[in-house]
This record gives C-alpha cells, sequence and structure tokens, in this order.
C-alpha cells in the first residue's frame, strides 16, 4: 500500500489517541504500539479517511441502473456539515437496523455508539435511539446481532468493538455485548471485554472488528486485535455477561500463509466471518496483504489453519506485480462455493523503485513520505547511493559521536542519495541529517523488527513527520532487504544495532531511480469458496481509470454482503455508491448501482428480509458516513 500520504493520517491518530509515538518494537515483540509510525493495525489504515467524498474532494455523477431507493433516514447525531464521516458499520436483525457511530468528531473526541432504526416499514425507517458508548470509546466495523439460545441466555445479543480515541482512563478496548431483544429498551450485558493480558492491563486491548456464532448450546466471538501481532482473540460468549478468552492466534502460527505477500508486506487481520458449510464451521480472515485465510473452528480453542488465498501476480486488471493486497473483508455466498473479498486502498499512487546498476538491478517495494518534497519531473528521483547509517542524533553505535555527525558529507562522496536505517529516531531526524549533509534526496531502509524477524522482508514504512523543520529533500522508504542489497550486501533479518550488519558508513552503493504511478483504487476478487484459487478480479471502471486519482472522491470499495436466495452481491464502495454483481464460474458481471446526485459515501452494507414479508424481498441497506441509513431494491432479474 502506498504510503504518500501518511504524515497527515498519523498526525491526526496521535491527536485523537493522545498517545506519545514510542520507538519502534524489538525483535520478536508481540506488541503493536497504535499511533506510532508503523501502519500496521486496521485502525492506522482507516485513520485518514475522516475527509467527506475523499480526497481532495468531489463525487461521481449521479446515475442508477436496476436500483430502486426505497428510504432513507439522516441519523440526529450525523446531520450537519461539521459531522462527516460520523457513520460506520450496518447491522439488522428483525425489523430493526444498528449504525454505529464512530465518534461525534469533536475536538477532544467524545463517546462513540449506534442508533437504533426502525426499518419496519423500508419507505420510512426512523430513528429510535442512541445509545452511547463510554468515553473516547467508539465501533466501527463488523457489528452484527446473533440470536442465543442456551441455558444461559436466551434473546438477540448485539457484538460491537471498541476503538479509542482519546486518553479518557474510562475508556474502553475489546468487545461490547448489548441484549436487543426488546430494541425499545437495550440493555447493556458486557462492555469492554477482551484480551486483558492475564489481567495485567487497565482495559481491554482495542479491537477493530467483532463476529459471533453460536455452535449447538455454545456461542463465541472472533475479534481482530488492534494491538498485537497475535492479533486473532476468540471469546466464548456462550453467557454473553461473562465472556471468557478462549484463544489467541495469529499467522505466526500458520508456517503455510509466509508466501507470496502482497505489496508493501503489511500483514495484519483486518476483519473475519464464521459460517457452518456442510456440517463444519469455518472461518474467512481478510488478513491484509496476505489474502484470504481459512481456519476450521470446531474447536474454537483450537483452530486449525486449512489454506489461504495467493493474489495473482502481475495482477489481471492493472498487470503491476507486486500485486496491491489489502484483503480487507469477504464473505462466503449462501452454499458456501463461492466467496467475494474487497480490497480497500485508499491511495491510488504506487512508487516504482528500481535498482539501476549492480547484480541486483531491478523493481523493488518502496513508498513515498507524504510531506518530503514530491518526487515529479521538477524533483527527480535519481543517483548514486552511499550507507550514512542510522542518521539520528544519538550515539547509536557507541562510539562516542552523534550518527548524525558521521553521515558522509555529499560534498565528500560525490553519491547523490544516503540511505539511512529505520529506528531509533523520528524519520524527520533522518531526513533532515541527510541534508544537513548536502542531499536532496534520502532512503530509508526498514528495520530488523518492521521484517518480523524476516516475515516480511520487503516490507516497507514511510512514517509521519516527528518534528517540525524546512524540508528541501525528496524522501522513500524501501525494504530491509533492498536495502542490503543496494550495497550487495547478504540480507540479514536479526541482530542489533540497527544497520550493524550493513557496510561501513560512507560505503558507496547502486544507482537508483524511483517515480509514482497510478495503480488504482481497491477492487473485489471472486474465489473458490473451498480452494481459495481466484476465479475473478473485478472492479467499478472509475476505480482504475487515471482520471479519477483524484476529484471523484474514494473510489476503493469497502464491504461485501450476499444474497441469502440466489447468486448476487451487494458492495458498497464508498463514493463510487452502492454497487449490485452478479458472479458464478464464469466471473463476475456488475448488474446494478445508484449513486445519489449530491453523492455517496457507503461504508456497510447488509442485505435482509423483513420477517412476516410475504414478497420475501431482499433490501439492501447502505450506511452513508455523512447521513445515516439508506435502503434499497435491487430490480433486475
Amino acid at each position: 500500500m502506498n504510503r504518500r500520504f501518511f504524515f497527515a493520517v498519523l498526525a491526526m491518530v496521535l491527536a485523537l489517541l493522545g498517545a506519545p509515538v514510542f520507538a519502534i518494537t524489538g525483535p520478536g515483540s508481540n506488541e503493536r504500539i497504535i499511533g506510532d509510525d508503523n501502519i500496521d493495525s486496521p485502525i492506522e489504515e482507516h485513520a485518514h479517511h475522516d475527509e467527506q467524498h475523499g480526497t481532495p474532494g468531489g463525487h461521481l455523477p449521479p446515475s442508477r441502473r436496476n436500483m430502486d431507493l426505497v428510504g432513507k433516514v439522516a441519523v440526529s447525531g450525523a446531520i450537519g456539515a461539521d459531522k462527516p464521516g460520523h457513520i460506520a458499520d450496518v447491522a439488522a436483525y428483525g425489523k430493526y437496523a444498528y449504525l454505529a457511530a464512530r465518534r461525534l468528531n469533536t475536538q477532544p473526541c467524545g463517546a462513540g455508539g449506534f442508533y437504533t432504526v426502525n426499518i419496519s416499514n423500508p419507505a420510512a425507517p426512523r430513528e429510535v435511539s442512541f445509545t452511547t458508548f463510554p468515553p473516547n470509546s467508539y465501533p466501527g466495523e463488523g457489528m452484527h446481532v446473533i440470536e442465543l439460545k442456551n441455558a444461559a441466555f436466551t434473546g438477540d445479543v448485539l457484538l460491537t468493538n471498541n476503538e479509542n480515541c482519546g486518553s479518557d482512563p474510562a475508556r474502553v478496548g475489546g468487545m461490547s455485548l448489548y441484549d436487543v431483544t426488546n430494541p425499545k429498551a437495550i440493555v447493556p450485558l458486557a462492555i469492554g471485554k477482551g484480551d486483558t493480558n492475564n489481567g495485567t492491563l487497565a482495559r481491554a486491548r482495542q479491537i477493530h472488528s467483532v463476529f459471533g456464532w453460536q455452535a449447538g448450546d455454545r456461542a463465541f466471538a472472533i475479534m481482530v486485535d488492534n494491538e498485537e501481532v497475535t492479533d486473532v482473540d476468540i471469546m466464548e460468549i456462550t453467557d454473553p455477561r461473562n465472556p471468557v478468552l478462549l484463544k489467541e492466534t495469529s499467522i505466526l502460527d500458520w508456517p503455510a500463509a509466509h508466501k507470496n505477500f502482497a505489496n508493501g508486506e503489511s500483514v495484519f487481520l483486518h476483519d473475519m466471518v464464521v459460517k457452518n458449510i456442510n456440517g463444519q464451521w469455518r472461518a474467512l480472515l481478510s488478513y491484509w496483504d496476505v489474502g484470504w485465510v481459512m481456519l476450521d473452528v470446531n474447536d474454537p480453542a483450537n483452530p486449525q489453519f486449512i489454506n489461504d488465498s495467493d493474489y495473482p501476480s502481475p495482477e489481471p486488471l492493472l498487470d503491476f506485480a507486486p500485486p496491491e493486497g489489502n484483503a480487507h473483508q469477504a464473505e462466503w455466498n449462501r452454499t458456501g462455493q463461492y466467496i467475494i473479498g474487497t480490497d480497500e486502498d485508499f491511495s491510488p499512487g504506487r512508487t516504482r523503485f528500481q535498482i539501476t546498476s549492480g547484480s541486483n538491478a531491478g523493481f523493488y517495494g518502496a513508498g513515498e513520505f507524504g510531506w518530503t518534497v514530491k518526487i515529479d519531473a521538477t524533483h527527480p528521483f535519481v543517483g548514486t547511493t552511499v550507507w550514512g547509517g542510522s542518521g539520528c542524533e544519538e550515539d547509536t553505535n557507541g562510539n562516542g559521536t552523534s550518527d548524525r555527525a558521521e553521515v558522509p558529507n555529499k560534498a565528500t562522496t560525490g553519491a547523490d542519495i544516503v540511505v539511512f536505517t529505520r529506528g531509533t529516531c523520528f524519520f524527520s531526524k533522518k531526513i533532515e541529517s541527510g541534508q544537513l549533509a548536502g542531499y536532496d534526496k534520502v532512503i530509508v531502509m526498514q528495520s530488523h523488527g518492521g521484517t518480523r524477524n524476516g516475515l516480511t522482508p520487503n516490507g516497507y514504512t514511510c512514517g509521519s513527520l516527528g518534528h517540525q523543520f524546512t524540508v528541501t529533500a525528496s524522501a522513500i522508504c524501501v525494504g530491509h532487504r533492498a536495502g542490503h542489497l543496494l550495497f550487495d550486501d547478504a540480507p540479514e533479518y536479526t541482530g542489533l544495532p540497527e544497520g550493524g550488519d550493513m557496510p561501513a558508513i560512507g560505503t558507496l552503493g547502486a544507482s537508483v531511480t524511483a517515480d509514482s504511478t497510478f495503480d488504482g483504487w481497491g477492487t473485489i476478487h471472486l474465489l473458490n469458496g473451498n480452494t481459495l484459487q481466484e476465479i475473478d478480479n473485478y472492479s467499478v471502471p472509475s476505480a482504475i481509470d487515471p482520471a479519477c486519482a483524484s476529484d471523484c472522491g474514494t473510489m476503493s470499495v469497502h464491504e461485501v454482503a450476499m444474497d441469502k436466495t440466489k447468486d448476487l452481491a451487494y458492495l458498497s464502495w464508498y463514493d463510487a455508491g452502492m454497487r449490485v454483481v452478479k458472479f458464478g464460474p464464469g466471473g463476475i458481471e456488475e448488474v446494478g448501482h445508484y449513486i445519489d446526485k449530491d453523492g455517496n459515501d457507503f461504508w456497510g452494507v447488509e442485505a435482509h428480509q423483513l420477517p412476516g414479508d410475504k414478497t420475501k424481498t431482499t433490501y439492501i441497506l447502505g450506511s452513508d458516513r455523512d447521513s445515516g441509513l439508506w435502503i434499497f431494491r435491487y430490480t433486475g432479474n
């Protein structure tokens, strides 16, 4: 995933979280720091999408095909231009829908919560109530309702996630469960339950999504842990008043999935569903640059890896290698024969980085810092390299001299680009060190810890602006492997201090070039529901059109909902509106869409039939981030 604009992202995250920037975690660490300069969790990937209709603005012209708008309601807290992006996911059960409210978009941020909406008359949905979360806590993705029936509890339970936007000590993480058997009198059952590191943490770790299911007399929930590399948490919720953590696992436990990562090698869980297929309980995990992972969860306390998908390389639609990745969410169809998965991508640009001399010549993954001088025809990124160490003001190698003072001067080396290793100090400190030594182009290579001891050797991180200074240089970030290969050095992924396995400071390296190109927004994938082999890849035309790199809004897809009676899928495609596709062995075909005259920004989507409706009409519920609930009906065949 391209990282050019992440300085703005992380500045906002840090402001909202009220958290300091910590040093990166060391090799083997299981911790993820929310709000640091490493984009390695769903909350950080989502943080930048708070602008109405994308960046820098605009939306597609109004149009529709085979879709009728049945009804809509603008919920109270989302009304007004000062509250864009207030609404997140949507869940539906019976004659009610529930809309997640991420936060009140105030400074300091307030409490999130969810709206209850009566949809018994789809043409006139109406807001019933708002349930407030604890301070600085808000839901986002994966909220839904399950019906529980066992000795401990009988009724309907709404599950939600909890993420934080501030530092109030009363904030909560984990999941929350609410009794919505009577939607007019909602009762909290358990608030902020999750992984507390065996009770040593003040609150459960934040989670990005949660999915619940009942198997026999027992019930379970699977969650996305934002704060640990071990990011799959499974809890028992048979008694929803007393959830119990059963298991923590992750890709670290599935060696067979450690291959063919997508561009950027960001490896983390984003979402998941669980379904009973032919009597077997299966979990489908959307694992960002890994793809989709299937687990056997017949015994939720002992999940077993079955297989995982691989993104085709090069990409079928735009012919890029490595493929973009960003597996965001997915569902099986009604029979379990097919899966549609969505790739979320907020950046339609890709940095093309190439070593142009020596035995390692070729293309390697890279990103461009968003706060440095933009690489373009006026500021080309081309030239020879030199190793500069850490580039920090500190003395990381213990020789009694500031590492900044040891950076070789451009006038002495004759090189055009200085290369530093990530770690110890801000990215901005390194780039300032390069400027002070006379360079107007800088490369920062990934650290050992950032590769997870070699699991993601090509992963790169372009972090935020850590301090204020006059920026005059262009800069990119590259993977740890590429950093070694620049100097014809064998890659290593363990050991400290960072850079200690590199050649001597001042060593000259290969020539390189870097520029940026359009690589499209997020697309969807049709997979075999058993083998996870890819059948087809589809995108709305605007998402792969360079003319929509800006000014069309956000052209990424977000979520998918499967029809319960036929092979149709409904897609919330942010500013590209609501989309309907048919699918089968021949691939994907778009058969319907809706874009309002004032534009839309759809986050969530659900396919829902109302109880007692003799017509058995399937209604498509979409949550518009800037208004509330929209209800559609597909009118095609």
